[in-house]
């Protein structure tokens, strides 16, 4: 699943964010990956002592964010960055790392983009996934945050005018089964839609999309 999550950032921390950018010292982003080949971006340095407090705004935000908690039942997080794409930098296709060095191992179940340029501040840069025989992009606004699976091949465009800030993270979740996730968020959906009063088809296809993948999981066919 991939999910497109608007203003997980308010306007004020985005602004706060583009400001520190100017603080930190970017380095090539190969210095977190030295093997790569694809990899022509800017990371903030780790080494930085002023890389804490932008990874620390991030990782609030995407904590408190109820569509976050439900959709990637976070258990941990690697410690979100800043990367910064200027003109002719790209990032090629790629799968990212199964599992971060910190103690124990982290896992990553699902990628994190937070965009903190608006869309006409650049052009090029769009996050594309593979899908089956599919690519997908997506390029959105300043504060919005796209969460996919870690296991997909992906890239980012290079970018021919301007530049692209982003913060980025990986996130280990309680549910590592995919499908199993999906579930679940299922049935947090048909309780928000309960509870707001929603659309009753709404209610139906939820409730009846829960039960036939419940059935689907456990059969015995």
């Amino acid at each position: 699943m991939i999910r497109h999550i608007r203003q997980v950032l308010t306007r004020d921390e985005v602004a706060w964010l583009v400001e520190l950018a100017q603080r930190v010292r970017f380095v090539d982003g190969r210095e977190t990956n030295p093997g790569s080949t694809v990899k022509h971006n800017q990371q903030v340095s780790h080494h930085d002592p002023a890389a804490t407090e932008p990874g620390t705004i991030l990782r609030d935000a995407l904590f408190r964010h109820p569509d976050i908690r439900a959709f990637a039942l976070p258990r941990q997080m690697a410690r979100p960055t800043l990367a910064r794409y200027e003109s002719g930098m790209t990032y090629g296709w790629h799968v990212d790392e199964a599992l971060f060095p910190s103690n124990p191992p982290m896992r990553s179940d699902l990628s994190c983009t937070v965009w903190l340029s608006a869309p006409g501040d650049y052009d090029g840069g769009e996050l594309t996934i593979q899908l089956g025989g599919q690519a997908l992009s997506w390029k959105g606004e300043a504060g919005d945050a796209i969460l996919y699976p870690s296991t997909t091949i992906h890239q980012v465009a290079p970018i021919t005018r301007g530049v692209r800030l982003v913060g980025i993270t990986w996130i280990q979740s309680w549910v590592a089964d995919p499908f199993r996730r999906e579930l679940l968020l299922q049935a947090e959906d048909a309780k928000r839609t309960i509870l707001d009063g929603g659309d009753r088809e709404r209610q139906l296809v939820l409730v009846e999309s829960l039960r036939t993948n419940l059935f689907r999981l456990w059969s015995d066919a």
